[in-house]
């Protein structure tokens, strides 16, 4: 066991140069060899496994690029490009506000779960920010249905409408249309996220998956999923999480034609910011309630989209989070 004691970061320490070499300058050496070396392998194309590190290497001569470089320097156009203006404007149209301003229409209440109210969370921010932490160790408990939908609502829950003017008036459309305007910020209003879960411990909730309906601050069930469902078949959990004792998994699923339409290639930009902007909602509030959420990256993506009844085509799961008590 070393008894070299670790000096707080900043602090200056003196070393005769035989130390340096000794305890430095190998790490040293090895950061800058990494960052001032760029590999390159002509067998990139022809490797059966391609890791990131594969396609690393061959990125100067390869044709097997990321897919993430191709899109990000296709995504958006020339700002003189007309196509972008275009869809941009097209979206001031009367017709379109109208449309937009009555979505709500495609909603049947009377099929729907209503939630009950969301709790008003009066933590104060600072201290709530601060304190966010993933969490992936749970105790197996029920969460609440009033919990439930205090996350969701504070996740993406309607807090207003903005009134459209000098749009034309109609008897059945309503004299006075109005657009909703929800927590989490969304590119034009259009909000493609849809924020679907999987319930596993959730109070008079039957394990299954629901798809929440910010319009009516309520849940439509998707599908009731028997004994047989093995929820670690969703995602990899590692054996830091038990996902049996999870209360739920929140799944997040951007709706491509919801706002393709008007912003093309660039829609799916906007709509993976907003799932960000959704996610630190939903941390922000598991932290005042003192539940425990967790973001997880390997999530397995067909499995989900066949779960939730998705096409996998102009529907795609974007992210996935663990929440737990």
């Amino acid at each position: 066991m070393s008894n070299k004691k670790s000096k707080p970061k900043g602090q200056k320490v003196q070393l005769t140069l035989e130390d340096f070499c000794a305890q430095e300058l190998p790490t040293i050496a090895d950061i800058v060899s990494f960052t001032n070396n760029f590999p390159i392998s002509v067998y990139a194309e022809s490797t059966i496994v391609k890791s990131p590190e594969v396609v690393f290497r061959g990125l100067m001569i390869s044709h097997n690029r990321y897919l993430s470089e191709e899109y990000l320097l296709n995504y958006r156009h020339h700002e003189l490009d007309m196509g972008m203006m275009i869809g941009v404007n097209n979206y001031r149209l009367p017709m379109v506000m109208m449309s937009l301003a009555n979505r709500t229409f495609a909603e049947e209440p009377d099929k729907l779960i209503t939630l009950p109210p969301y709790k008003n969370i009066s933590a104060p921010v600072g201290p709530v920010i601060r304190s966010r932490r993933s969490m992936r160790r749970y105790s197996g408990n029920k969460m609440s249905l009033a919990d439930l939908a205090t996350i969701l609502f504070y996740a993406q829950g309607v807090t207003g409408k903005l009134p459209l003017s000098n749009m034309p008036g109609s008897i059945s459309l309503g004299q006075q249309p109005e657009v909703e305007l929800r927590t989490a910020p969304s590119g034009g209003g259009l909000y493609p996220i849809g924020l679907y879960f999987i319930a596993l411990n959730v109070d008079t909730l039957q394990q299954g998956s629901y798809l929440y309906v910010p319009s009516h601050h309520a849940l439509k069930s998707i599908k009731t999923l028997g004994k047989d469902f093995q929820p670690n078949e969703m995602g990899q959990f590692g054996n830091e999480i038990d996902i049996a004792k999870a209360n739920l998994l929140m799944v997040f699923v951007y709706r491509l034609l919801e706002n393709s339409r008007k912003y093309g290639d660039s829609g799916l930009a906007y709509a993976l910011i907003e799932a960000g902007e959704i996610a630190e909602n939903i941390h922000l509030a598991c932290t005042a309630l003192r539940l425990g959420p967790c973001d997880i990256g390997g999530y397995a993506k067909h499995r989900l989209e066949q779960v939730l009844g998705l096409d996998g085509l102009s529907q795609h799961v974007v992210h996935l989070m663990v929440i737990g008590s």
